[in-house]
């Protein structure tokens, strides 16, 4: 007769599927969240990049556009030059003509003698 009792006691117990989930109020799931929001560890700073390491002396590390290497690894070929000759020779270049214009700013700068011509407009009836 035990057997039957278990039986009947299983049969009473209440089917959990039949019931529908209990709607929590509002303050307690945005305590909730609140807690959540608390125990997650803050974000940390973005780590910081190591500097590029420098070239030995004489030497000179520069990005440049691709077309522009392109551009100039077809001179050095032209010129029978090495790339390192023409980038040598291309920075000499430019550092001599901003050099001359550096100068001639200055000295035009110092002395306010020269001459200025103003030509006035033409009043042609044309």
């Amino acid at each position: 007769m035990a057997k039957k009792t278990k039986k009947k006691a299983a049969k009473k117990a209440p089917k959990k599927s039949a019931k529908r989930p209990v709607k929590k109020p509002v303050k307690k799931v945005a305590k909730k969240v609140a807690k959540k929001a608390a125990k997650k560890p803050a974000k940390k700073p973005a780590a910081r990049k190591a500097p590029a390491p420098r070239p030995a002396p004489g030497a000179l590390s520069v990005q440049v556009d691709p077309a522009l290497v392109v551009r100039l690894e077809a001179l050095a070929i032209r010129m029978s030059h090495s790339l390192d000759q023409v980038l040598a020779q291309a920075l000499l270049e430019f550092a001599d003509n901003w050099e001359d214009h550096m100068q001639t700013v200055a000295v035009l700068s110092e002395g306010d003698d020269r001459i200025q011509l103003v030509v006035p407009p033409e009043d042609n009836p044309a």
